[in-house]
């Protein structure tokens, strides 16, 4: 499985802890952002055509996220060295280590516990999504489409950004992108729930090259490229 190079919360500002990679600068999650959510929002009856298709079928028709292979790895790892440190407890109960070893190895272990459950809590409480996650996605995807104003000037506020983009992943060959489409949206992967598999789309470089052209002030700091990004609900 492909390890994501980051991982970024939508909490107070989208973007300002994602990884300093050459992969992610900022204008261009930018351009991104702007468009993942035209591609949500331009077309509303469109939009919930797709999302009946995708989520009309129940849970056995929809692709989850990595984020849940992602976080089901580290809870293994993290059940393991928990147990390696139990049994180093037991050992040195019993005599079976000296104590300068015993001490080496809690450093060791208890290390890499700790670096474990920082990386846990970057998923919050994502959790496999149910029969009734699924419904609910299309319940709050239709409800959010009949009350929703696309913005006057056509591009999305960093407050939209930050009410209805969860988080950000970053792979080899694609972003997978955690939107929170409820009329109820407040920013933050825990809003996420249970993300599930929407639709799929390419920023091609005329996206970038219209973003450059309305935001001059922005670096062209390194070339452009067909993006291809997963949304996920």
């Amino acid at each position: 499985m492909q390890r994501p190079y980051c991982f970024d919360r939508a909490a107070a500002g989208l973007f300002e802890n994602v990884c300093r990679s050459p992969l992610v600068q900022d204008w261009k999650m930018y351009t991104m952002a702007q468009k993942v959510l035209h591609a949500v929002f331009d077309d509303p009856e469109g939009t919930l055509l797709d999302a009946a298709a995708v989520l009309g079928c129940g849970i056995a028709g929809v692709e989850q996220s990595e984020v849940l292979r992602d976080k089901e790895i580290i809870e293994e790892q993290l059940k393991k060295e928990r147990g390696r440190y139990e049994t180093l407890l037991d050992m040195r109960m019993n005599n079976e280590i000296p104590k300068e070893v015993f001490s080496r190895k809690q450093q060791e272990v208890g290390e890499k516990i700790a670096e474990l459950e920082q990386q846990m809590m970057q998923y919050g409480d994502v959790e496999p999504a149910t029969e009734a996650d699924v419904s609910g996605k299309l319940e709050n995807l239709q409800r959010l489409m009949g009350q929703f104003s696309m913005p006057e000037d056509g591009e999305f506020s960093e407050e939209e950004m930050d009410k209805y983009v969860s988080g950000v992943r970053v792979y080899e060959d694609r972003f997978e992108w955690l939107l929170n489409l409820s009329p109820d949206a407040g920013g933050g992967l825990d809003d996420a729930g249970s993300p599930v598999y929407f639709k799929k789309i390419t920023v091609t470089p005329d996206d970038e090259r219209a973003w450059f052209r309305k935001h001059p002030q922005w670096s062209k700091s390194n070339r452009y490229a067909e993006l291809e990004v997963w949304i996920f609900i």
